[in-house]
């Protein structure tokens, strides 16, 4: 009986110490189960570690041949400006950005819609012209739409003041010009001493014009000029008819137009100067000068036309010719008839190589040579250096009427000296 109790005693303190063998086995088997499924699950760990170290490496490496590349390219920046604007002091992170956008934002301007053209007013000038609207927009285009904006009337009057029409900068072509000078000359009166000008460009300019291939000018008071005769040349010729102080300077002009003259100028009214021109290559006269009209020509050069050189028909007509060069004409290089007056001055006016006379004074024209009688201003012809004349002699240009060639004029006043 002692026996069974001590071995029930046993048997529970036994059981207090240790579990039962069946609590064993499973616990063991628990624990063998973590122990397994924590070593199969290691490698993967490791694994998965290992490859984000990989990537992280990776981008590293790359960020860091980012900089490098960047450091390459910025080095000449850094140089001559700051890579990042003026505020920019070599750092690029969002702090710097931040406290760039907190110091520059007093600065901004906001859109207001009530405030007109808030952003156009304070706009120079000449950025407009320069930059803003020349690739878009022409002195043409401006006069349409000056009519449908008040900045656009304003910029047409800042415009109107400037006196200059600039081909092709302003328009395209002359002809173009000519019809807006019209224009400009209805909103503001020109003079002799504040002209408007058409200024043109180094190249050649196109004229069409009429049957004879010249542009009819339509305006007083108004100045073509080029960037000088070996610059700028017009193909065409220009008609300038009871208009006054119109002056060319600068310019070649050549009308291959077998009809046309280089510059026809008539008319009682009209006061023509032509400053260090030349005049070639025209089919009729290089210059013509009709019914009254009174011209100046300073240092010009008439040349290789195919008629006269210069030519000056009707009473009242003059014309004033101071250190010009007329030669290689294919009729004579100058001629006066129909009692208009010719003045030769300059010493250096010079009248060669023409296929016919030099120099003609015929049905009651006039040529004055104030030269001393020793100059040789006329010579080396293919008639006459100097010829005056006569009842036996007749010369009827084209633009003769009919009822001229049928008349028969008496010389009772020509003289050429």
């Amino acid at each position: 009986m002692a026996n069974k109790k001590r071995a029930y005693e046993g048997e529970a303190v036994g059981s207090s110490l240790s579990p039962p063998l069946k609590r064993q086995k499973i616990g063991a088997a628990s624990y063998l189960a973590a122990v397994t499924d924590c070593t199969a699950q290691q490698p993967r760990q490791r694994l998965h570690n290992s490859e984000y170290k990989n990537a992280r490496l990776q981008e590293r490496q790359q960020e860091e041949e980012n900089g490098r590349r960047l450091h390459a390219l910025s080095g000449p920046v850094r140089e001559g400006i700051c890579q990042y604007g003026p505020s920019w002091n070599g750092r690029t992170t969002d702090i710097d950005i931040i406290d760039n956008l907190a110091r520059l934002s007093p600065l901004a301007v906001h859109y207001n819609a009530n405030v007109t053209n808030q952003f156009i007013r304070d706009v120079p000038e000449m950025l407009w012209w320069q930059k803003i609207l020349q690739p878009f927009l022409d002195l043409e285009d401006l006069s349409i739409l000056r009519c449908t904006n008040t900045f656009f009337q304003l910029y047409w009057e800042s415009v109107l003041k400037q006196n200059v029409i600039r081909v092709p900068q302003g328009c395209p072509t002359l002809e173009k010009a000519m019809a807006l000078a019209v224009i400009f000359s209805e909103k503001k009166e020109y003079t002799k001493v504040d002209p408007l000008k058409i200024q043109m460009d180094t190249g050649v300019h196109e004229i069409v014009g009429d049957k004879s291939g010249e542009m009819n000018v339509t305006c007083s008071h108004i100045t073509f000029v080029g960037k000088g005769k070996d610059q700028t040349t017009i193909r065409g010729g220009f008609e300038v008819n009871d208009k006054q102080n119109v002056k060319f300077e600068g310019l070649t002009v050549t009308n291959s137009n077998s009809r046309g003259s280089g510059l026809y100028l008539l008319g009682s009214e009209t006061f023509v100067d032509v400053l260090e021109c030349v005049v070639k290559e025209c089919g009729r006269a290089g210059m013509s000068v009709c019914g009254g009209a009174t011209v100046t020509a300073t240092q010009c050069e008439f040349m290789e036309n195919g008629y006269n050189g210069v030519f000056c028909r009707g009473a009242s007509t003059k014309a004033k010719l101071n250190d010009c060069q007329v030669h290689h004409n294919g009729g004579d290089g100058l001629g006066s008839y129909y009692d208009a007056v010719m003045d030769l001055h300059g010493t250096k006016t010079d009248i060669h190589s023409n296929k016919r006379d030099g120099i003609l004074a015929d049905y009651s024209g006039k040529i004055n040579i104030h030269l001393p009688s020793q100059h040789n201003t006329s010579h080396g012809n293919g008639g006459e250096d100097r010829h005056q004349g006569n009842g036996a002699f007749t010369l009827h240009p084209w633009w003769f009427h009919r009822q001229h060639q049928r008349r028969r004029y008496i010389h009772t006043h020509s003289s050429c000296r």
